[in-house]
């Protein structure tokens, strides 16, 4: 039995090396947006990740990155 869904643990993954925006992830793991904005708010309700806002050009952007709490899950589970 899994802790974590693999798109959850995917997800984990890809923010343990750089902090992106959900779009991206959405992209590089090949699954709908919408999808991938599900699981970040879950993964954030559970303390995995933090957003951070910023806005650049007049426009709002959204970036997510791993937490010491996500950090520690990831290596719990071997990664």
């Amino acid at each position: 039995m899994s802790l974590i869904r693999d798109t959850k643990r995917d997800i984990l993954l890809r923010l343990r090396d750089e902090p992106t925006h959900g779009y991206t992830l959405a992209k590089e793991l090949e699954i709908s947006s919408g999808y991938v904005y599900k699981h970040l708010e879950e993964l954030q309700d559970a303390g995995m990740i933090e957003v951070e806002n910023q806005e650049t050009d007049g426009r709002q952007r959204t970036t997510y990155r791993l937490t010491e709490n996500g950090k520690l899950l990831l290596k719990a589970l071997g990664e």
